[in-house]
């Protein structure tokens, strides 16, 4: 296997991490570790040629970030994804905890509704914010027996925590290939691998509607030109679960919502990060 390029940029995380991490991504970058003043980006070596090498210094300057705060070293290959692993540990969110399979749950948290997910270069390990603020939001309206709709699902565990608090069935779509192989692994390591469909793509995809849940947590940017279709697929009394925003969007979020006929009837937030659960009505 090639030597893999490690990509250190100097970008606090002050909102314009996320959206650089995503274009990243784009761009063939499929690892990153970030701190509280850095975000680290992996990637195979030879990826990092001129057109590329290019792009990147344009991101960053679109989003008036030194290119000198660039720095890029290439390391000798190593099992990257695993030694990741080997660090995750079980983290709470609401009243779920989130855990890889090869972990123990403490003791005292036994009692919890554990969601084992083993994360394959995919997103949502429960270690993110915004995975967690999701979580705490469908806490209180999972529909039991209902169907729900799950859109990025990364890891699938939004719509592996839905069915495990009652409801009957979940679509889970990502545009993400990796997404799809770990959402359906992971539906089967919590014994809902017949009740969650994984499909590949975004809302066109997903033909059907009058879902009883919609859950979204994916960045700004990408998530609200697809909030009218977004909620097109919901039942008139069906919650809205929107996270990946930033408490700074806050206003703006509501103010689309209130457009489409939803108020937000709960909010949580963790450090920079915001979500609420809309419901149609004044």
């Amino acid at each position: 296997m090639p030597d893999t390029l490690r990509l250190t940029l100097a970008v606090a995380d002050d909102g314009t991490r996320e959206p650089l991490l995503a274009d990243l991504a784009d761009l063939g970058f499929d690892a990153f570790e970030e701190a509280d003043d850095v975000l680290v980006a992996y990637a195979p070596a030879p990826r990092w040629d001129g057109p590329t090498q290019e792009a990147v210094g344009a991101l960053m300057r679109q989003r008036g970030l030194d290119v000198d705060a660039l720095t890029e070293e290439t390391v000798p290959d190593q099992d990257w994804n695993a030694t990741w692993e080997a660090s995750l540990e079980p983290i709470e969110a609401g009243p779920f905890v989130v855990a890889p399979s090869w972990t123990e749950v403490p003791p005292d948290l036994a009692a919890a509704t554990v969601l084992r997910i083993d994360p394959k270069m995919a997103f949502g390990t429960g270690y993110h914010e915004t995975t967690r603020l999701c979580l705490r939001l469908l806490a209180e309206c999972a529909p039991e027996g209902g169907r729900v709709l799950d859109l990025g699902t990364g890891t699938g565990v939004l719509a592996i925590a839905a069915l495990r608090l009652g409801a009957a069935s979940a679509i889970g779509v990502d545009v993400d290939p990796w997404s799809v192989d770990n959402g359906r692994d992971n539906a089967a390591l919590n014994g809902v691998g017949d009740a969650l469909e994984v499909r590949e793509g975004s809302l066109e995809v997903v033909s059907e509607t009058g879902f009883d849940l919609v859950i979204a947590n994916i960045i700004r940017s990408i998530l609200e030109p697809m909030l009218p279709g977004l909620v097109a697929k919901a039942t008139p009394e069906a919650p809205v679960v929107l996270s990946g925003l930033l408490a700074t969007e806050r206003e703006h979020v509501l103010g689309v919502m209130a457009g489409l006929g939803y108020r937000a009837e709960a909010e949580v937030a963790e450090n920079e990060w915001w979500g609420a659960r809309f419901a149609r009505g004044e």
